[in-house]
């Protein structure tokens, strides 16, 4: 494992991230507490620091078994929780609002054992809640010492934008990264999403690193079955597998190893989980890898999303003739990763 800072911050963290979205499950993906343990204790000892979990991951049993694990070790891990998406189903009980937030707060605390939340997580929009007022009250909790930083998940680029703008302009404390669904096979954050972490200095952590099963392989219970998987993510993978076995890697680590941008500069956090801790050993070998640099192209043409306007507009060689002149190329601007 090697280590990061986490967007603009001094927030060390590994570069594999692991999520518990089926600690607790009772489906036939989910992993019991005994397992799950199990499962923690081998991404330690790889040098996993940063678990991430939520408070309606198996109605919270999720984060109580997180915290039972962290309980003689807390400061050994970066740990992140979200909050909106409530196990209550009372109208007042989710939301992006700053009376959710404290609530979500001081409820995940209290299943987490610990009496501070490293990152805290917007799980996701509502579309309703004002934005100062969620910015004033992730100040509120940074500044009572339940928060070290906070981010935004599951968010249009705009809000993102707007949100770190807001908080320089009003001395508060500012977003460090955003937590999106990111995958070879789902690169619709490349639209709008990454230009704007790399241009604002946020870090990424990319969910649905396997595509919620289809990526890894194997015939193991997944949380998205084969027969629901959609025909574009079926096409793409068995595209993919093809390339897989040309070139002589395993699928999980043409994944991986491109998501974590060893050889392309996408500066990505996988967010990755596991049913075994032997599934969990396997995936972490598959992304110890380098891919060469023509495999990682070939793969990343394969599955190249469609931009759309404006981004195909500007970047299509007639305007860039009007804009730089005939044959000549201007590198964009990077901000600091």
């Amino acid at each position: 494992m090697k280590y990061r800072l986490l967007g603009y911050s001094g927030l060390r963290v590994s570069d594999i991230a692991f999520g518990t979205l089926n600690f607790g499950e009772t489906k036939d993906w989910g992993v019991d507490r005994n397992e799950a343990h199990e499962i923690l204790v081998t991404y330690a000892d790889h040098g996993g620091t940063l678990i991430d979990t939520a408070p309606n991951y198996a109605g919270g049993a999720a984060e109580t078994i997180v915290g039972e694990f962290i309980a003689d070790q807390r400061e050994r891990f970066v740990i992140s929780t979200k909050y909106t998406a409530s196990p209550d189903p009372h109208v007042l009980a989710g939301g992006n609002s700053a009376r959710t937030m404290v609530n979500s707060v001081d409820a995940s605390l209290t299943r987490l054992g610990t009496d501070y939340i490293d990152l805290l997580w917007l799980h996701f929009w509502d579309g309703t809640t004002p934005l100062d007022e969620i910015l004033k009250a992730f100040e509120h909790l940074i500044s009572a010492g339940k928060v070290r930083y906070f981010g935004f998940s599951d968010v249009p680029a705009w809000l993102v934008s707007r949100a770190v703008t807001l908080s320089e302009l009003r001395g508060w404390a500012r977003p460090i990264a955003v937590q999106v669904e990111y995958s070879l096979v789902a690169r619709d954050a490349e639209r709008e999403i990454l230009p704007m972490a790399a241009a604002l200095d946020l870090g990424v952590v990319g969910w649905g690193a396997m595509a919620a099963g289809a990526l890894s392989g194997g015939s193991s219970p997944k949380r998205r079955p084969s027969e629901k998987i959609p025909d574009q993510i079926q096409k793409a993978v068995e595209s993919l597998s093809l390339i897989a076995q040309d070139v002589g890697h395993s699928l999980p680590e043409l994944a991986l190893r491109w998501l974590m941008g060893r050889g392309l500069d996408s500066g990505v956090i996988p967010l990755i989980g596991a049913r075994t801790a032997s599934q969990l050993r396997e995936t972490l070998a598959a992304g110890a890898g380098e891919l060469d640099r023509d495999v990682l192209e070939r793969i990343a043409r394969e599955t190249a999303p469609i931009l759309g306007f404006p981004h195909d507009l500007i970047a299509s060689p007639y305007l860039r003739r009007f804009a730089f002149g005939n044959d000549n190329e201007i590198r964009p601007f990077r901000a600091r990763s």
